[in-house]
């Protein structure tokens, strides 16, 4: 069984409520519907419900699987404003709140903040930036991270490591050049997310082009910091480094390069990268070589689960990130 057919399995086992915020854009709607249909998640689509029928019945697309909560529904409106104001304060107040409540996305992310949903998906008309900038200030960060990352699951046919030929990849997406404390962030949320997807511990790896302090630079020594950080703030996860990629995967460079016991040195299958330049070369190039899927990146670091997927996302990917989205929110339950 492939990685997606295993989430598929398990979303089916135990859909959760995800809430769409973008519900006039018909491959959106039409890739969540299908998934509501095939019982990934219970989809609520959030905006005005008129406008979201009309679209629906010009695009031939039946809602009857789907629920949709309206962004004209001032009462439900205030009462979700009402328990976010009792929330403990983690980024906007529930007036600045109740200010932005007519933009679909940050009533659907108050739904989830007040438990009222248990996911919030979109990104097809709504940029990183902004997406992110809302669920941080709704949401909030989970606890010792301090930046919200993008974590890519590669899947690559054919590789026979110890670990098996699933990796998690971060950040390529959202900090650019990362601070130790970033890193440290960065790892712990990595290992969390892969965990919730894989259903496989995590053995993480910093990434360096220096292993076990071959090389001394400024950027080594920020890895190295990282890693620490990263450990104090975790210590039931594997987490090591600093390796380099050959020593992270390879049991068989591990063993001539790392001179010391390690559970993550040849088997790591989550990898952190030193930034967003590295992360992302690597894994564009491993998609350009390398037979195999990629899905994500998944975003990752905030108090409760969201995704934001590519605009340029077909409606094969949207659906399979609708079965991401239950499977975040059935494990972090």
């Amino acid at each position: 069984m492939s990685f997606i057919e295993t989430i598929y399995e398990r979303a089916k086992a135990n859909p959760q409520r995800v809430v769409v915020p973008e519900c006039t854009n018909p491959s959106m709607m039409r890739a969540a519907v299908k998934a509501a249909a095939d019982g990934l998640a219970k989809i609520t689509f959030v905006g005005d419900a008129e406008t979201c029928k009309k679209v629906a019945a010009e695009n031939d697309i039946d809602l009857s699987g789907v629920s949709i909560a309206d962004i004209n529904d001032t009462a439900y409106q205030e009462e979700i404003v009402a328990k976010f104001a009792l929330l403990p304060r983690r980024g906007f107040s529930a007036k600045s709140v109740a200010k932005r409540i007519s933009n679909p996305l940050y009533m659907a992310l108050l739904m989830e903040a007040v438990g009222d949903a248990d996911c919030t998906f979109g990104g097809l008309d709504t940029t990183t930036t902004e997406f992110v900038m809302a669920t941080q200030g709704i949401l909030g960060l989970a606890p010792g991270v301090t930046s919200p990352s993008g974590l890519l699951i590669m899947e690559i046919d054919g590789y026979e490591g110890e670990q098996g030929n699933i990796f998690g990849c971060s950040d390529g997406a959202i900090n650019t050049e990362p601070t130790a404390d970033q890193l440290a962030g960065i790892a712990v949320s990595s290992c969390d997310t892969f965990t919730a997807l894989t259903g496989q511990e995590a053995y993480c790896g910093f990434l360096s082009y220096s292993t076990d302090g071959s090389g001394q630079s400024p950027s080594v020594f920020k890895v190295r910091e990282g890693l620490e950080k990263a450990k104090a703030l975790r210590p039931d996860l594997k987490i090591d480094g600093e390796f380099q990629a050959d020593a992270a995967i390879d049991a068989r460079v591990a063993a001539k390069k790392v001179k010391r016991e390690s559970a993550v040195a040849g088997h790591a299958n989550v990898l952190v990268f030193p930034d967003a330049a590295a992360c992302n070369i690597a894994t564009k190039l491993i998609q350009k070589f390398a037979p195999g899927q990629s899905y994500g990146p998944v975003y990752q670091g905030f108090g409760k689960p969201v995704l934001d997927c590519s605009r340029g996302d077909t409606e094969d990917r949207i659906y399979n990130n609708v079965a991401f989205c239950s499977v975040m929110a059935a494990a972090q339950k």
